[in-house]
């Protein structure tokens, strides 16, 4: 029994530090399923090391650490490891339910779920966006009238509070190419009148054209070369832009870029180096992605002072940031 576990835990636990083969391990796994028992037992050692008890019941996931109850789908199994790495993050910042003593947040199917510091609530498919927009807004926070990009907004929550910061006169362009999540990014949109939010089905890359993304309707859904797991079942092709092409085709340069693109951050920021050389944009981006072997923070470290950008990364919130800005002036 104790051999059959410490086969999985290792790569689930820290696929994300390490390459290739690791990737092919964690793909060999994630093939087996949520109801295959290494899988499960694997998932619920990982838990016991860092203080979680796991369930698995129907088609749902219970992980339970002291008075504090997350529900999940059974689908959402291979981000089991990085729900109870971000678990106080969601507590701290999302309303949980009371039951029996425990505050439950349940994530399982798709619901209303309201954010603690701003009490506004969004439809989310599964789980929420996390509510970080401090972060976003560490070097630049976006002013009245400003146009600024959401890349990967997912069901529109930071599209929301990026509206109310660039205010009437403002636009707010909202990418977001998956399915799923465009249906409640424009159902947020509809129910916040968002009426400078300008949703957009397409996803901003290296180069303009068409991708396979896989569909998870999610917060990992990506562009499949830069994940780390992509479901052959779930790919779809979608419409990509390039900062550049994207500029281009709306008519105007944004002052701030939102992105949370899963691993892409790296190709799009490569290709528009000599775009952005000339045209100053800042830049929050969440930047915990492997890519060539490689967290994505650490290329864009080097890449950003080669035309005259500043760059930081920090993790300091419990998620991996990187805040880019130019130094030169345009003018």
């Amino acid at each position: 029994m104790n051999l059959i576990l410490q086969v999985p835990v290792y790569p689930l636990a820290v696929i994300h530090s390490k390459g290739m083969a690791m990737k092919t391990i964690k793909q060999y796994l994630v093939r087996r399923g949520p109801d295959s028992a290494l899988v499960q037992g694997a998932l619920k050692a990982h838990g016991l090391l860092h203080g979680f008890e796991v369930n698995f019941s129907g088609d749902r996931i219970l992980l339970q650490k002291l008075d504090r109850d997350m529900i999940l789908s059974k689908s959402y199994f291979v981000q089991v490891p990085l729900m109870m790495q971000s678990y106080e993050l969601f507590f701290d910042t999302i309303v949980a339910s009371d039951f029996n003593g425990r505050k439950v947040l349940d994530f399982s199917v798709p619901r209303l779920h309201r954010y603690k510091k701003s009490d506004v609530a969004f439809h989310f498919p599964s789980v929420p966006e996390d509510d970080v927009m401090d972060e976003y807004a560490h070097w630049y926070k976006p002013r009245a009238g400003d146009i600024v990009w959401d890349a990967g907004a997912h069901s529109g929550a930071t599209s929301y509070f990026l509206a109310q910061m660039v205010g009437p006169s403002g636009r707010v362009y909202a990418f977001e190419p998956d399915d799923n999540n465009f249906e409640y990014l424009l159902r947020n949109i509809e129910m916040h009148h968002l009426a400078n939010v300008v949703p957009v089905k397409k996803a901003l890359s290296g180069k303009t054209g068409t991708v396979m993304f896989d569909m998870e309707g999610n917060m990992c859904s990506g562009i499949g070369d830069y994940l780390v797991y992509a479901d052959a079942r779930h790919l779809k092709p979608v419409l990509t832009l390039t900062i550049a092409d994207a500029c281009s085709e709306f008519g105007v340069i944004p002052v701030y870029i939102k992105m949370d693109i899963e691993g892409a951050e790296l190709a799009a920021i490569r290709e528009a180096a000599g775009f952005l050389k000339l045209h100053p944009i800042h830049f929050a981006m969440e930047t915990n992605h492997l890519v060539d072997n490689e967290y994505t923070y650490k290329s864009l470290e080097r890449l950003f002072p080669t035309f005259g950008y500043e760059v930081n990364s920090s993790n300091e919130s419990g998620q991996m940031f990187t805040w880019a800005r130019p130094t030169i002036s345009h003018a």
